[in-house]
């Protein structure tokens, strides 16, 4: 009998302990579309993506940023359809305002 509960006791820890290793990310957002401003100016090339953040915490935020990737590039299926629901990490882009840089993403 003591061994059925010291089994039972170590099954429970056991199953309690998660994986430390894995930080949350940062943010939820969803990427909205492409940014087609360039699409005339460069023939047919589109200059990325459009995406909303929830929460986001900048004062201000506009209502939504650009970034300089396609989905490809952020491991998303390029026949995706808007919008597609991320989570992510992500920085203020230096240059521009209205630019983030994407450092982790996944298809939430």
């Amino acid at each position: 009998m003591k061994t059925y509960i010291l089994i039972l006791l170590m099954a429970l820890t056991f199953a309690a302990c998660k994986k430390g290793d894995q930080a949350p990310y940062q943010s939820q957002g969803a990427i909205i579309g492409d940014d087609i401003r360039l699409c005339a100016l460069e023939s047919g090339h589109c200059g990325g993506l459009e995406i909303t953040i929830k929460d986001d915490p900048t004062k201000n935020p506009p209502p939504f940023y650009y970034i300089e990737t396609d989905l490809a590039q952020l491991g998303i299926s390029a026949g995706s359809k808007f919008p597609v629901n991320v989570i992510l990490d992500w920085k203020h882009d230096p240059t521009d305002a209205n630019y983030i840089i994407v450092t982790n993403v996944r298809v939430d």
